[in-house]
């Protein structure tokens, strides 16, 4: 019986589900914001958080003993890790409103989670066109919009920080917000990033 061919492309995609999934929740959390639910949703996260990782180390797992990959092993290890940088980074946001003890959310808070609900979808778009990225006129649309998104949050990100430093009386508001408005822009950035990555895989194998 023929051995069966390890789908990374399939792979990839199921990890980038859970990124909108942890993004969503984000989303939600952030816009219905309780003080006294922070660390239950942060369990909650760390278990999407979780599955992701482990789906990320069954993964090498079979990439270690494969002979043959679709592309090169290096770049299929790569996006794996990238992958799930994304979704750490969405968890360690929660473990700041865990561990400073956030009691109030701020509006660009919000305006921050839909840039990364945004990222994620489209990103997820990128890898469901890349097993056939030769024959798809999608593909590159989705990358450039991931980097579009990530010059919004850019935009966002350099406003924001303004807007804290010159307005906010509190200075520790200010350290605490500085904070994790770097690691939102962040996880637009890592999105950018992996996006990047298909593109160069892309034009490798062309």
């Amino acid at each position: 019986m023929a051995k069966k061919d390890n789908n990374y492309f399939h792979m990839f995609s199921d990890i980038a589900n859970d990124a909108i999934t942890a993004a969503h929740q984000l989303e939600s959390t952030v816009k219905n914001y309780h003080p006294d639910k922070i660390e239950k949703q942060n369990k909650a996260m760390h278990e999407i958080e979780h599955a992701a990782d482990q789906k990320k180390h069954n993964l090498m797992k079979l990439l270690i003993s494969e002979f043959i990959t679709p592309i090169e092993r290096e770049d299929i290890a790569t996006i794996a890790y990238m992958l799930d940088d994304i979704l750490d980074s969405i968890e360690e946001v929660y473990q700041m409103f865990f561990m400073y003890n956030v009691k109030k959310m701020r509006d660009e808070a919000a305006e921050f989670s839909d840039l990364i609900v945004r990222s994620t979808v489209a990103l997820k778009s990128c890898f469901d066109e890349f097993e056939n990225f030769r024959k798809s006129d999608l593909i590159g649309k989705k990358i450039v919009e991931v980097n579009v998104i990530e010059e919004l949050a850019d935009t966002l990100y350099f406003k924001t920080m303004r807007e804290l430093y010159t307005k906010e009386k509190d200075p520790m508001e200010v350290i605490v917000w500085a904070r994790i408005f770097d690691h939102f822009e962040k996880v637009c950035d890592q999105c950018e990033n992996v996006a990047d990555i298909i593109s160069t895989v892309i034009m490798k194998n062309s």
